[in-house]
């Protein structure tokens, strides 16, 4: 009889636990990553069309240079990094120094972390992986590293706001806001940006976490912050230690990854002072600054032995995009003339220029979730609990540095997708504004004396509605076209870039697609040609092999941006009147529609006859993308000159 109950009790045991027990979390989370899959899945086809951000194929082609043991160097050389080196003693008189300058350029303007991050992904990555393949119109360590990584960061950052938000008020609003958060079309379209903005998220709010557990361990009675006595150290102090050494830690590795979080230093340390005090609050704010530095310090050390300053050519952010360097004139210039820069007057102007810019688009900037109108109205709600205060007080403090740090500095806006950018620091604050936006909405619920159980379910429905439409009419049709183009279509890029040697310089108006898709050291075209002979003659050791143009810079305003901006140095190759002079005389039309101007030494392609028919047949022939004439095998110069020369010669 005993043998027979046996199976029986196993079977319930087990029927117990699939519904009620351990069997059934297991279900859930089982669920909950198939759904996440899927999520990924749809979005990803609807919206990834490959990197589209000059930051995120900046950044990638920095992380593929570390993997191939070529160290910190860039494929991606500006011409005022260019100065800055030979400001700091770097000889061009010297063939091994010029050399050096070229072909192993360190880069001095971005931050490490990031990069360095893919890199050990890359590794991972077999060498073929890097070979690319002209039947993929995707590079596989976009679609295999960059985009997996950014969206695990993603999910880790929505797992940390449910535990978060479980331990700031109840069940409901950790649930509510994680969803929500799992259907917000800003993260989402991070997510597959390739920025490292969803990384720099997560470290964020790990640190902020950190100081929140701190808080916990600090105040676990919610003691008030009048209490003006110094009583001696809790027992529970040592335990939040730690925690707080933790988050500057991370603060650190913040820093690392965008330069501008160094902003959020003042908050935080004001926010240890808060939960430390009448404990010493004082030396541990101290010691959290401490830490920072003790993290940020060795690449600092490194940016000012290569480059004479401790954050490279980042340094001028201060004064890029203002009155002296208007648009991208700063990054592009090869001499620049730095006299007024730094004047009040000039600084004063970009700050409240892009203050008012900012303040006026602050719910666009920080994310399309409506989250943030119930986070506004909820500020001035006195929440019982002062954690929940301090913590609120915290986010503000961060949100007034991140408009500062973006008016008075920020970073160029991408001209492709401007409403996801790297340098929209306010983003980062979005899962915990979604936290306090779900909780006040509940709040307000709460108060409403609802006679049907029906109608409380359709005001939330109508919430839940509201907050994940702009996903909904993301996804909807019409569908995105095969290439982010214009500007960028990445194979022609590598199609081109594969007619020159691997060793050979480039110049073009974006670089950092060159660089990344095909792979080619290139220079940002100078400000005026003027500088482009300076580096062809003089510093490059070779010279330019060749030049690629785009509708980046052929769509350029015809008055404020050629005639009299900055492109105005080369308004005559715009109009097709390139010199006599000029070193690059091999010229040909790229698709589609040849709206790309290809300008090489020498014709290399001409005895390449594939390389038209290749075009042709494996990039044009897609649905959505116009079918225009790939360049003709061997040409040398637009219909109907024969010479090999570019069209129109001028005098130099």
């Amino acid at each position: 009889m005993a043998r027979s109950t046996a199976p029986e009790a196993t079977i319930q045991t087990a029927v117990f636990q699939i519904e009620i027990g351990r069997g059934r979390k297991i279900m859930h989370w089982l669920l909950l990553i198939l759904l996440a899959a899927t999520v990924s899945l749809i979005y990803t086809a609807g919206q990834f069309r490959g990197l589209n951000k000059r930051e995120s194929m900046d950044m990638a082609q920095l992380a593929r240079n570390i993997a191939h043991g070529q160290g910190f160097t860039t494929y991606v050389i500006r011409p005022l990094s260019l100065w800055q080196l030979e400001q700091n003693g770097w000889d061009i008189r010297d063939k091994a120094t010029r050399a050096r300058l070229i072909m192993n350029h360190p880069d001095i303007c971005n931050p490490p972390l990031y990069p360095m991050v893919l890199a050990g992904l890359f590794k991972i990555l077999p060498a073929k992986v890097f070979t690319y393949d002209s039947a993929e119109h995707v590079y596989y360590p976009e679609r295999w590293v960059i985009l997996p990584f950014n969206q695990l960061c993603l999910f880790a950052c929505l797992l940390l706001t449910y535990v978060w938000a479980k331990r700031l008020f109840d069940r409901r609003v950790a649930i509510m806001a994680a969803w929500l958060m799992f259907f917000s079309d800003t993260l989402w379209s991070y997510g597959v940006s390739g920025l490292p903005t969803n990384f720099l998220m997560l470290l964020f709010l790990l640190a902020t976490y950190c100081l929140f557990v701190a808080d916990g361990k600090l105040n676990p009675d919610g003691r008030p912050e009048s209490a003006s006595a110094d009583p001696a150290p809790a027992p529970a102090t040592g335990r939040a230690v730690p925690w707080v050494l933790a988050s500057a830690v991370l603060l650190g590795l913040c820093f690392l990854t965008r330069y501008l979080a160094a902003f959020f230093l003042l908050p935080m340390v004001i926010y240890v002072m808060r939960i430390f005090r009448g404990w010493a609050a004082a030396m541990w704010a101290a010691v959290y600054v401490a830490i920072f530095a003790a993290v940020a310090t060795p690449w600092l050390v490194r940016n000012y032995h290569i480059s004479g300053n401790t954050l490279g050519i980042a340094r001028y952010e201060l004064v890029d995009r203002s009155g002296t360097f208007r648009g991208e004139t700063l990054p592009r210039s090869y001499k620049p003339d730095f006299r007024n820069a730094y004047s009040s007057r000039a600084l004063s102007t970009k700050f409240l220029t892009n203050a008012r810019v900012v303040l006026l688009n602050n719910l666009r900037l920080v994310g399309t979730d409506f989250l943030v109108l119930f986070f506004g109205a909820g500020v001035l709600y006195g929440f019982r609990r002062r954690d929940v205060s301090r913590l609120r007080g915290l986010v503000l403090g961060v949100i007034a540095m991140a408009i500062i740090a973006m008016s008075l500095i920020g970073s160029a806006p991408e001209r492709n997708g401007p409403d996801v950018g790297g340098g929209n620091l306010l983003v980062l604050l979005l899962p915990i504004i979604a936290v306090y936006g779900t909780a006040f909405f509940y709040l307000l619920l709460d108060r409403i004396p609802f006679q049907i159980k029906l109608t409380r379910g359709m005001a939330i429905g109508g919430f839940v509605l509201l907050n994940v439409s702009p996903m909904i009419f993301t996804l909807l049709p019409p569908r995105l076209g095969m290439f982010p183009y214009p500007p960028y279509i990445a194979p022609v890029a590598r199609f081109v870039s594969a007619q020159f040697e691997p060793d050979s310089l480039a110049c073009s108006d974006l670089p950092w697609a060159v660089a990344w898709d095909g792979e080619r050291r290139t220079v940002w075209i100078p400000l005026t040609p003027d500088d482009f002979y300076e580096l062809h003659d003089f510093v490059a050791p070779k010279g330019f092999q060749y030049m690629i143009l785009t509708p980046y810079i052929i769509d350029a305003r015809p008055q404020t941006e050629v005639a009299k901006g900055e492109y105005k140095g080369w308004e005559s190759f715009l109009r097709g009147q390139v010199p006599a002079s000029f070193p690059l005389k091999a010229y040909s039309p790229l698709p589609p529609d040849n709206d790309q101007v290809l300008l090489a030494d020498r014709a290399r392609w001409a005895n390449q006859k594939n390389v038209a028919t290749e075009l042709e047949n494996n990039v044009f022939t897609v649905p959505g993308m116009t079918n225009a004439p790939a360049p003709s095998p061997g040409t040398t110069n637009p219909p109907p000159s024969s010479t090999g020369a570019a069209p129109a010669p001028a005098t130099r």
